[in-house]
């Protein structure tokens, strides 16, 4: 179960995984009416279940009749293993699950939604909704080490056995690079100087992603480096907020937001830094993506960018709100660029040994068949 997004890392994993096991289990997808990624209907011999009344936002009614719609759809199709992702879907998956009675629930961990920004009453809101339904699941599979940690620490999830599988990556998209004559095609596209330096923030335009600290921060790198350019890719609600932000600090003309993009591997390929500004994540897999770009990461302090990015050799992590640290870090990096370099290859000799997304499938599957021999081993 999951939220088809538009460019979701969730649902790229989702679906590296069911590519990967659709010949050794038979697979179904369950997910929300609202569907923006297509590439699923593409796999021979997946059935894709649409729930109508599953929507993205939250409105009780509905919510139920989703819940009674996925317990029927389970009774009926009698599943092995319930494997949710995404925090609405997910939420109401394993409740399904545990009243139809499924032998076996993950609950797929991917972000701690409750670090949002949000009021102290809605978060204990969302704390006390995920301490009451996590019991519905069998086991966690949490994407980061430090994300399974910050739920223990909420007293979520304790009783039950966590597993750590890392998000998987379609390296062979990045070992090849992208070609001199691409990247120069791919700048004069965007309008932007063989020459520029260009800062790259990839992601869904969101609260929680906060591209506007990204913004503010290379309003003040401008001030120095007039031939600097900001690449944002991704689209959401945060967009419009964005795009006024980047007019009232006069570098509209310095940023370009190029949509969303199916293929990012020309986005990392031009860019000389990564900047990740998010305030909440799982694991965030655009730094791998850049790592595996050789293209170091500046990042604030989040929930599992220190399992990617070492901080002061293959990129920087500053406490979060931290925009003067944040800045000083690039600085430092579009000052030197041999370090520049440098970073990016040791980022990429890390990320190519760690985040193949077959190791992620490996260990899904031993997971999985340890489950149903009874065993639920690790992985």
């Amino acid at each position: 179960m999951t939220w088809l997004a538009p460019g979701g890392g969730v649902d790229r994993n989702v679906y590296l995984s069911v590519m990967e096991m659709r010949v050794a289990y038979e697979q179904h997808l369950a997910v929300g009416h609202e569907i923006h990624r297509r590439d699923f209907f593409d796999l021979d011999g997946i059935a894709i279940h649409v729930c109508p009344t599953l929507d993205r936002a939250i409105r009780p009614w509905r919510d139920l009749r989703a819940l009674i719609w996925f317990v029927k759809l389970i009774r009926r199709e009698r599943y092995d293993i319930i494997h949710t992702h995404e925090t609405k879907a997910s939420l109401i998956g394993r409740i399904a699950g545990w009243l139809a009675g499924c032998p076996h629930i993950i609950y797929g961990l991917h972000g701690v939604v409750f670090n949002d920004p949000m009021s102290a009453l809605k978060r204990r809101l969302y704390i006390y909704l995920e301490r009451w339904t996590i019991g519905c699941a069998h086991t966690i599979v949490a994407v980061g080490q430090e994300t399974l940690d910050v739920y223990h620490a909420n007293t979520i999830g304790r009783d039950l056995k966590g597993h750590v599988v890392y998000s998987g990556i379609d390296v062979g998209r990045y070992r090849g690079g992208l070609s001199e004559a691409d990247k120069r095609a791919f700048r004069r596209k965007l309008g932007i100087a063989d020459r520029a330096k260009v800062l790259v923030n990839i992601g869904r335009f969101s609260v929680a992603k906060a591209q506007q600290n990204t913004i503010r921060a290379f309003a003040k790198l401008r001030a120095k480096h007039r031939d600097l350019h900001l690449l944002l890719v991704g689209e959401g609600p945060e967009q419009a907020a964005c795009e006024a932000l980047c007019r009232e600090l006069d570098v509209m003309d310095h940023v370009m937001f190029a949509g969303f993009c199916a293929d990012v591997v020309p986005a990392y390929a031009i860019a000389d830094v990564h900047i990740l500004t998010s305030l909440r994540e799982g694991l965030p897999s655009v730094a791998v993506e850049a790592s595996l770009s050789r293209v170091p990461t500046v990042a604030y302090e989040v929930e599992g960018v220190r399992e990617i990015v070492t901080h002061g050799k293959t990129g920087f992590v500053v406490p979060q709100g931290d925009l003067d640290g944040l800045v000083d870090c690039v600085e430092v990096l579009l000052m030197d660029p041999a370090k520049c370099r440098a970073f990016g290859d040791n980022a990429f000799t890390w990320a190519i040994e760690r985040w193949d997304h077959r190791i992620m499938v490996s260990k899904l599957d031993a997971l999985y068949r340890d489950m149903l021999k009874g065993t639920n081993g690790k992985v």
